[in-house]
């Protein structure tokens, strides 16, 4: 077992950081958008450095807010890929924060327009469209299916998935982790079928932060220190158990929460 696991401690200082958090959260709305957006965009850089350790995350905080050089092209495509990719993922992110609100079902064409919205620059041809082709996944012994399958696979498990999220209703101790195992479950979901020719890792993760926005949450950062971690957890979850995931978000989590708690306390220190 190479993934994190929390103490039964731990997990309950998960769920009384979250309620709290929440409810601070509630009593001021501003101080949420705050910490929504500082979550956000360190979730597009970390996201982003997950899956491309040649672009430094100090140089994805300058693409971010398009600073440094105007024209990244005359640095390298690479690099200028990297930029439109990483304020795409951005853009996407503020979308799945709307539809959340509007309590948006996930759809094949939910997940079409996320890629798009990322890729639309740096993958013209293929952006927004699942691929055509078989892979492998690097470093994993699972197969990803057929591509003629895709699109039957991904049909059938979100229809399950969004009876299962919004029977959920309103967030409380007792459901607290069923929404976090179903954001585990179309997180590891989109990693394994693989759907797109590249991104799939980043669509996966920004999915499963889908389900917990859509249930209230603030987004689950995983950070690029515990890449390989993060990385074994998938690799050791199977269609059927996607508990490695599960507690990996859930120790990826309580560290995204802690994050923003000093700044809530700022904040009521300040109202």
């Amino acid at each position: 077992m190479s993934y994190t696991v929390l103490t039964s401690r731990e997990r309950e200082d998960l769920v009384d950081t979250f309620f709290r958090l929440k409810g601070m959260g509630e009593r001021n709305p501003t101080a949420r958008m705050e910490a929504m957006t500082a979550l956000r965009c360190l979730k597009a850089v970390h996201s982003n450095a997950i899956e491309d350790k040649s672009v430094d995350r100090i140089f994805l905080q300058v693409l971010l807010h398009n600073a440094g050089v105007p024209d990244k092209s005359l640095i390298s495509q690479h690099y200028f890929n990297a930029s439109t990719e990483l304020r795409g993922q951005e853009k996407m992110l503020r979308r799945l924060e709307d539809k959340a609100v509007e309590g948006e079902e996930f759809s094949i064409s939910f997940l079409l327009e996320m890629h798009r919205t990322v890729f639309r620059e740096s993958m013209q041809e293929a952006s927004g469209k699942f691929r055509q082709d078989e892979v492998r996944i690097k470093g994993m012994a699972h197969r990803p299916p057929h591509h003629s399958k895709i699109a039957e696979i991904l049909h059938q498990q979100f229809q399950s998935i969004n009876e299962r999220l919004f029977r959920i209703g309103l967030v409380t101790r007792t459901n607290f982790f069923d929404v976090l195992r179903i954001s585990a479950e179309i997180h590891y979901l989109i990693a394994s079928v693989h759907p797109f020719e590249d991104g799939n890792g980043r669509i996966a993760r920004a999915a499963g932060d889908y389900v917990m926005l859509n249930r209230g949450f603030y987004y689950d950062v995983i950070m690029t220190d515990y890449r390989d971690i993060y990385l074994d957890s998938l690799e050791e979850c199977t269609a059927i158990d996607v508990t490695p995931l599960l507690r990996f978000i859930e120790y990826s989590y309580l560290e995204t929460l802690k994050r923003i708690s000093g700044f809530f306390q700022l904040a009521s220190v300040a109202g």
